[in-house]
């Protein structure tokens, strides 16, 4: 895994983490080989698993020289220990797993490498699937590896439909070993508040507000300035909604300056909210979660996290996050991405996001998809490959 929590706080990172501990849980021997952090040690213990990091040089020219250390790291272990299964949770250094392994590999898709690269320089949206031939050399080279561990891999899995759709169309020969195992969420961290006045008072939050919260990173796909826009056309509407935006990013100055010249005094750039404790507290003192991504919205663990704590999520029809809002939530669903369609749906829940059955609704919801039951499907599908 390139990213592994708690080195990295993310989506991805999280996901590895839980299950790789679950998997631990269980009996199975887990060993974590992921990138080097600074002021991180190259080898230690955490909860149980025995991580190794080896360094992947920040110079894209240099990528080739962080794989070598990754496959070389990995060369190392095998020599100690016998392995039954690679799991690959990202492409970048992954593939230096599905390079020189002996044994099955189960790679974990999460979107393709080559887009996302290309998203944070805005060279890609949804509709523009398919229609890359032209790129660059630096992302023809991420779709290589992309292509070569799902042409190599003994089966792969993704958190949706729509991530299984990217992966076909990188490799179409792929299609008899998928498997999709959706995103989970910790339902003992991530649950509903006692009371959710005196959580907004612990947190220093108006209790005499509507309060909207996306946590992101701050990156131009996440749809983050629609939102701000919306919000121009909210506050005109309604004097008494305020929205929180959480996390750090590329475009955080870029969002400051487009708040300030919009004079909306009730939206506010939140920074970084820790995991372990201020996230499940702002979810939980929130009344309505906006999840306003433009493309590449693989599963999104955000939405699984606001449910669990039982504030509702209102999304952008990109990615899987309509496949998590359909099974409970279909009219949570916006017929568009764009500041109108963020506006306009926003607007339109307010009336019944304090209803107490809509948060019995999302938690149940997430009740049913906790780590746990995400690790039963991966456990099958390990010892299915082995």
């Amino acid at each position: 895994a390139d990213f592994f929590y708690p080195d990295i706080v993310g989506g991805s990172a999280i996901m590895a983490y839980e299950i790789m501990r679950d998997l631990l849980r269980r009996g199975h021997q887990v060993t974590v080989v992921t990138r080097w952090q600074e002021g991180l040690a190259e080898q230690e213990e955490i909860e149980g698993l025995q991580i190794y990091r080896y360094a992947m040089p920040g110079n894209q020219i240099l990528y080739p020289l962080g794989v070598w250390r990754a496959a070389k790291l990995m060369k190392k272990l095998m020599a100690r220990e016998r392995f039954d299964v690679v799991n690959i949770h990202h492409a970048s250094g992954g593939v230096a797993g599905e390079w020189i392994r002996k044994f099955p590999s189960v790679f974990v898709f999460q979107g393709p490498w080559y887009k996302e690269a290309m998203a944070k320089e805005g060279l890609v949206d949804e509709a523009a699937s398919g229609k890359n031939s032209g790129i660059a050399l630096k992302y023809r080279l991420r779709r290589r590896v992309d292509q070569r561990i799902l042409r190599d891999c003994t089966a792969f899995i993704t958190l949706s439909d729509h991530m299984r759709s990217e992966a076909l169309v990188l490799c179409p020969s792929a299609i008899d070993k998928h498997r999709k195992i959706p995103g989970g969420v910790d339902v003992e961290r991530f649950r509903l508040p006692v009371d959710k006045m005196a959580v907004r008072r612990e947190l220093g939050l108006p209790e005499d507000k509507i309060l909207l919260l996306t946590v992101r990173r701050l990156a131009t796909r996440m749809g983050l300035e629609n939102l701000v826009e919306a919000m121009r056309t909210i506050a005109r509407e309604r004097g008494d909604v305020m929205l929180i935006i959480g996390g750090r990013g590329e475009i955080e100055n870029q969002l400051r300056r487009q708040i300030e010249d919009a004079g909306l005094q009730r939206t506010v750039l939140a920074g970084y909210i820790a995991y372990d404790r201020e996230l499940p507290q702002y979810y939980q003192a929130s009344d309505l979660f906006v999840m306003p991504s433009i493309t590449l919205e693989g599963f999104g663990l955000s939405t699984a996290e606001s449910l669990a704590c039982g504030t509702p999520v209102l999304g952008t029809p990109t990615g899987g996050t309509p496949e998590i809002l359909r099974e409970e939530f279909p009219d949570y669903i916006l017929s568009g991405i764009g500041p109108e369609d963020l506006a306009t749906g926003i607007l339109g829940k307010l009336y019944e996001v304090r209803n107490p059955e809509i948060g019995r609704r999302a938690r149940s919801y997430a009740e049913r998809h906790s780590w746990r039951r995400v690790t039963d499907d991966f456990e099958a599908l390990l010892q299915g490959v082995k």
